[in-house]
């Protein structure tokens, strides 16, 4: 038995959250995720893994033209002149996921040609923009009684870590137990092998133990929520493109493949918590059970600005849940 009646079914025992994933970056999806406790009345949000961007975009100064950068992204090639232009290519570059850098021609020579200085810069601009996320979900959350929640997923690098628990006010749930409001929540950020080589990866025996070293810890399983940023192997949530020797897909994206992990699934079904929260697949947005537990996965498209996620409500032995896009 746990701390907890499951008894009772008053408004006051029941917990709502908002859960979204794989953000990777995108401003567009952030900012809209710190207005989902006033847009839905909710007082708790959990952003999922893979929360930093891809790639770097460098706006180039011409050196014939001082002041005015060449931007290259997204199809397009075009000069800005104005501050105001250079400034509005930068928004839009952040709001798609991926972090914006003024440089000079030899500057932009440099890092094409020293791996070690990009993959520095890359860092830096990466763990900047977690920091500016951390600090405006304060600013935003941190006087009203939200609780923010926030774990890496595979893609993110471990420094990431020590920027979210740097912040006195978002919770770094990741590797540990924390509270949604009586319910206890494990969370992983890391996942079975992809192609990509990702800096999260282990073996399936390695991400069982994981998990189940923090299983160990819950007082009450029947409550329980996992966090755990892959999905279980072959539940219709982790249907990926099939990739080709060459990494792409096969027959342009149209045939499918389970890539999720079978040591989640094995857990799942071992531990049966009332809830599993998890992304990882952003094509495979849905919900599945296995066994008691509800498997949830919101899906990304976060390059377009769209912002998918989940609002559940938990009773002490009831879940319910409305998958949103906005």
């Amino acid at each position: 038995m746990g701390l907890f009646s499951k008894k009772s079914s008053a408004k006051e025992d029941r917990t709502r959250f908002f859960f979204a994933t794989d953000l990777h970056s995108s401003e567009a999806c952030f900012r809209k995720l710190l207005s989902t406790p006033k847009v839905h009345d909710l007082h708790t949000v959990i952003c999922g893994g893979d929360c930093t961007g891809k790639m770097l975009i460098p706006l180039v100064e011409r050196g014939a033209e001082p002041g005015a950068y060449l931007v290259e992204w997204a199809g397009e090639s075009v000069v800005a002149q104005t501050e105001e232009d250079i400034a509005r290519h930068e928004k839009e570059i952040r709001y798609a996921g991926l972090y914006p850098v003024r440089v000079s021609e030899a500057e932009a020579a440099e890092l094409s040609s020293d791996e070690t200085k990009l993959k520095a810069l890359f860092l830096e601009r990466m763990l900047a923009v977690v920091g500016d996320w951390t600090a405006l979900a304060e600013e935003r959350l941190g006087g009203n009684g939200t609780k923010f929640v926030m774990t890496p997923g595979n893609d993110d690098e471990f420094e990431v870590d020590e920027v979210i628990k740097a912040s006195t006010f978002v919770d770094a749930a990741e590797n540990r137990i924390t509270r949604i409001g009586p319910h206890e929540m494990l969370s992983v950020g890391w996942s079975n092998h992809t192609p990509w080589n990702t800096p999260r990866e282990c073996t399936e025996e390695e991400l069982e133990a994981r998990i189940d070293a923090l299983a160990e810890q819950i007082e009450d399983m029947d409550t329980a929520i996992f966090n755990i940023h892959v999905p279980p192997y072959g539940t219709g949530l982790d249907d990926a493109p099939e990739l080709d020797a060459d990494l792409k897909p096969v027959q342009g994206g149209n045939v499918m493949k389970p890539v999720g992990s079978t040591a989640v699934r094995d857990a799942i079904l071992k531990h049966q918590p009332m809830l599993a929260l998890h992304g990882h697949i952003h094509e495979s947005r849905g919900i599945q059970k296995l066994g008691r537990t509800i498997c949830i996965n919101p899906g990304s498209v976060y390059g377009e600005g769209i912002l998918q996620g989940v609002i559940v409500e938990l009773g002490m032995d009831e879940v319910r849940y409305s998958l949103t896009t906005g």
